[in-house]
């Protein structure tokens, strides 16, 4: 019998496979990247070539169908009656050949993504292990029967973000020396973590038996943990003292003779076995990518929705939809609650509704809106997205806020902790919450985030049976929304949300372990000094000095709370600034995945 604890790579870079057809599909939206380039952007998705028409014609034909390249011929024909040379390879009649092209592509790239797939992305890589304390015999048929593989996500070089060979920069260490740590409660008993204040501990959460809870943190920081119920109230189980570069702390009872595994119910043994195990492979994990496994192993899957790749800084993708600008505040009449019966109606694709009827009017006569990511960060994924709300939604919505009486900010130790509490040290500002429902223009939001975050819009409300049906093949089988409650939130001078996270650690129990997936930040109003939403910690070869986005009335800040494996994004620490003049106005739209576990 033998003892293995190992992590073999079998793809690294020179031999990482081919990605599915999806993938190319997606670059397309590359920036300065024609269509007919696709076949060259597989290979190397930086480069760029003036491609001939003739292959542009073919690429057009082979990705679209022969009846949409017939219309994009027609369409450029009459584009060259009206120039003055007829000859395709003249620059403006290329460019606005490619504009059609890309305006098809992305209308029809919106089809083939919103289908639950989950795209192989390029820099997800198969590691193949055994977990410590796993026996087997010396038959190699039961060995390979024991093996197991994982999909990691490797961060790619640093000097790829900037479109250069790797190597040829090296990644700068952030100026900000906070990170997010978490707490496994390795032990049978309820335990309290306590932030060290130096003045006898504050109790930041009750943490169950084999459960988790995070929060940030620094290497000057301190914790210890406690029996709840220990007949001395001052017995300290473990000082638990903070290292920059680590993520992880355990309170491992048994090892230090605090319990013994003999005593464990079958229950209790399974826990242990789960966090164990869990534990095992997070070193393995770490040996591979380099990070802190966060989730829970193997209980979390990789995200159902798919992820805007961010390859380089100033990458940029295209979205059109169909949710279309409101360009004039409708009245009042026209703008109250709908039914969710009315809900479903306004997105099934029957006919419009009475209300999409008399709300013609005040919205644009565009057929679609275009929306442009732009890559503000690789890592965490960070995504600029100008003109994403209308200033006619913004009026819409800040009005709504004038008549809703604003609740101070809570925070919370982030897991399966029991306790919460407001921390006016760590978030100052003021906020509420809006329904879906609220209004036909929320209604719109919610819908208009579903596109740019190229998933059904179904996902974000209350679904039928009909529709629960339509979505088991993902594995969705409840009707639940995946997304929050646009958050409303307000500050005042002074006021800011130091460095968090948005996720947080799901109870053990919970099947798939449901965890906030991306962040949508809608700025409502400008012209404030400070209250940039910052990433301390983004990774780049340039500065050692935080992103900071300013707001800007009607963009739009995207950001991904987990990484394409699964495991929670720890570089996607972010901040509000301190508001120093004027006030800042502001929604949050958090998503889901598999589905909301509020």
């Amino acid at each position: 019998m033998q003892r293995v604890s190992h992590a073999t790579i079998i793809n690294n870079s020179e031999e990482t496979k081919d990605p599915p057809l999806a993938q190319p599909k997606r670059r397309i939206h590359h920036h300065g990247t024609s269509a007919s380039a696709l076949i060259d952007t597989v290979q190397n998705p930086y480069k760029e070539k003036r491609i001939s028409p003739l292959w542009r014609l073919l690429g057009v034909i082979c990705l679209l169908g022969i009846p949409t390249a017939c219309l994009l011929m027609l369409s450029s024909q009459r584009h060259q009656n009206r120039a003055t040379t007829t000859s395709l390879t003249n620059h403006e009649s290329l460019e606005a050949f490619d504009n059609t092209v890309k305006n098809w592509m992305v209308l029809m790239s919106k089809r083939s993504l919103s289908n639950f797939q989950n795209y192989q992305d390029p820099n997800l890589h198969t590691m193949t292990f055994r977990l410590e304390d796993e026996e087997f015999s010396q038959d190699d048929d039961q060995v390979v029967e024991k093996m197991r593989t994982f999909d990691a996500y490797v961060t790619p070089d640093v000097s790829t973000f900037y479109q250069e060979a790797p190597g040829s920069r090296q990644k700068m260490k952030p100026q900000f020396v906070g990170f997010g740590m978490k707490f496994i409660n390795l032990s049978p008993k309820t335990v309290g973590l306590y932030w060290d204040d130096n003045k006898g501990g504050m109790l930041l959460a009750e943490v169950g038996p084999f459960q988790a809870i995070g929060t940030s943190t620094f290497a000057v920081h301190k914790f210890f943990c406690k029996d709840m119920k220990a007949k001395d109230p001052n017995e300290v189980l473990q000082n638990i003292p903070m290292h920059y570069g680590q993520n992880v702390y355990v309170y491992d009872a048994f090892s230090l003779e605090h319990a013994n595994r003999k005593d464990l119910n079958k229950e209790e043994m399974e826990l242990y076995k789960l966090q164990y195990e869990n534990l095992e492979f997070g070193k393995l994990y770490k040996n591979f990518t380099g990070r802190e496994w966060l989730a829970l192993y193997p209980s979390k899957p990789k995200p159902i929705y798919p992820m805007w790749n961010a390859d380089y800084f100033g990458q940029e993708h295209w979205v059109a939809t169909d949710q279309v600008h409101y360009i004039e505040e409708p009245p009042a009449s026209l703008l109250k609650t709908i039914t969710e019966r009315e809900l479903r109606r306004r997105h099934d694709g029957t006919s419009a509704s009475d209300l999409d009827v008399s709300l013609a009017s005040y919205r644009s006569k565009e057929t679609h809106l275009n929306l442009t990511l732009k890559v503000l960060s690789c890592s965490p994924r960070v995504f600029e997205i100008q003109n994403f709300l209308s200033h006619a939604e913004v009026d819409h919505i800040v009005h709504m806020a004038t008549g809703i009486k604003l609740k101070v900010s809570s925070t919370s130790a982030g897991g399966s902790g029991s306790n919460r509490h407001s921390d006016a040290k760590t978030r100052t500002s003021k906020n509420s919450w809006l329904d879906r429902n609220r209004s036909p223009i929320i209604d719109t939001i919610y819908a208009r985030a579903a596109s740019l975050m190229q998933f059904d819009e179904a996902l974000l409300r209350t679904r039928d049976y009909t529709e629960e049906q339509r979505f088991k093949e993902a594995g969705l089988t409840h009707r639940q929304s995946n997304g929050e409650y646009l958050q409303l939130v307000h500050y005042e001078v002074g006021q800011q949300y130091t460095p968090h996270h948005d996720f947080t650690y799901p109870h053990t129990s919970t099947v798939g372990q449901p965890e906030r997936f991306s962040t949508l930040i809608l700025y409502l109003n400008e012209g404030m000094r400070g209250g940039e939403t910052s990433f301390p910690r983004f990774q780049n070869g340039h500065t050692a000095d935080k992103l900071a986005v300013t707001p800007e009335t009607g963009k739009a800040v995207l950001f991904y709370d987990v990484l394409p494996d699964g495991n929670m994004d720890e570089f996607s620490q972010h901040a509000a600034e301190r508001v120093k003049e004027g006030e800042k106005w502001m929604i949050n739209l958090w998503t889901w995945d598999p589905k909301r576990g509020y």
